[in-house]
């Protein structure tokens, strides 16, 4: 890392090599490997990176807020010096908990750095409203305890968003002790329930029902289309919102994906393309742009609209006690909803569980059990329906 200010262009050696080809001059940054080639730890390499430019930044607007000068000794004190380590002790855990985020925006996906701000915030707020300090060295069985009391009565916080909680914070903790912040490892034991959810799809027949259904709205029609779309190509709302023209050739979306950072082929099937077609007078994307918030109120309307108001139950757990809802269809349909119904129906339908595992990028078959679950109670009452109402 070259560092210049006025006449002076100290190097430093920020403990990595990479090679030239891997190395991008725009981005300066390390480029991921392509598939063939082993790893070149690009992830750890630009995470290093992000966090010597940040103590960089740092050290020379702290030194032009004290006017000391500044010097390639006082660069080298400031980057390697006991005095830096010496600093990091000191600074409060949102400070550490800040600068964790900043580094993670060069390696990771713009909803994972929403989470971390809602995780962020969650602990704000339980400093604010326990009145008990977060301390970065006092992270121990008491804290936990604390935590989850505040979370289950203060907040009624569900089983599944403490867990969540619990697995940013464990994951914030193990990036402080790998980089000798904190010494003490307690926060490996704690545990957080997460509850399997009921999965909330659209039937085949509800979901052409909704495909074919007439909107005098332009807005709906439109949040229709989109919503649609993720349900026959399996594709998460942070794709769609990045698909551009160029992904699309050959009958098939070529597209790399948010979350996973793996290329994945998608075919798209004859509902897929008409939406497509309906589309191509636009210049720029394949599709209209509409954000996730508004995705996502449309969509209820659009499926109220549509007469997909049949009552459905389902039970969630906070603190370990279950409650029982039933609402409308229409009211629990999200963006999610869209991917789970392209799974679900792909395995009614008969498609290879492997097969939709390549087009939507899962990797483990555990995420896959509630789908095929669900495939199997349908078609037993797709049995009752037919074969078993005929007469003896």
């Amino acid at each position: 890392m070259r560092v210049t200010h006025n006449y002076i262009r100290p190097n430093f050696f920020i403990g990595y090599m990479v090679h030239p080809k891997h190395w991008s001059q725009t981005n300066q940054k390390v480029k991921k490997q392509r598939e063939d080639e082993p790893d070149n730890n690009y992830i750890a390499i630009n995470e290093r990176i992000s966090l010597f430019k940040e103590k960089t930044e740092a050290a020379i607007n702290r030194a032009l807020r004290d006017e000391i000068p500044i010097t390639e000794a006082f660069l080298k004190n400031a980057l390697l010096g006991p005095a830096a380590k010496s600093k990091k002790v000191n600074r409060t855990f949102f400070e550490v908990l800040d600068e964790y985020i900043e580094s993670s925006k060069a390696i990771r996906a713009n909803r994972t750095i929403v989470c971390y701000g809602t995780f962020k915030n969650f602990l704000l707020d339980f400093e604010r409203d326990t009145n008990s300090k977060v301390d970065l060295h006092a992270i121990n069985f008491k804290f936990f305890d604390n935590l989850r009391t505040y979370a289950f009565v203060k907040r009624k916080a569900r089983d599944n968003y403490f867990a969540k909680i619990i697995s940013n914070l464990k994951a914030f903790l193990s990036w402080c002790q790998k980089r000798g912040y904190i010494k003490d490892m307690t926060y490996k034991e704690f545990k957080a329930a997460e509850r399997e959810k009921d999965v909330i799809y659209l039937t085949l027949e509800e979901l052409l029902v909704l495909y074919n259904f007439t909107f005098a709205s332009p807005k709906r029609e439109r949040a229709r289309d989109l919503f649609c779309f993720m349900c026959f190509t399996g594709l998460r709302i942070s794709d769609l919102k990045n698909l551009k023209k160029e992904n699309i050739r050959e009958g098939q979306i070529f597209k790399t994906i948010v979350k996973t950072h793996k290329t994945e082929v998608i075919p798209l099937n004859q509902f897929a393309q008409a939406i497509l077609a309906k589309y191509e007078h636009l210049e720029h994307t394949p599709l209209p742009k509409l954000s996730s918030q508004k995705l996502n109120d449309h969509i209820k309307d659009c499926c109220e609209e549509a007469g997909i108001k049949s009552p459905v139950t389902y039970v969630d757990y906070s603190g370990g006690k279950a409650k029982e809802h039933t609402e409308a269809k229409y009211k629990l349909i999200t963006n999610h909803t869209a991917r789970k119904t392209f799974i679900t129906n792909s395995i009614v339908l008969g498609m290879n569980t492997k097969t939709i595992k390549e087009i939507t990028g899962h990797k483990k078959d555990s995420v896959f059990n509630k789908y095929i679950k669900i495939s199997e109670d349908f078609k037993k009452l797709e049995m009752e329906r037919t074969w078993d109402k005929i007469s003896g």
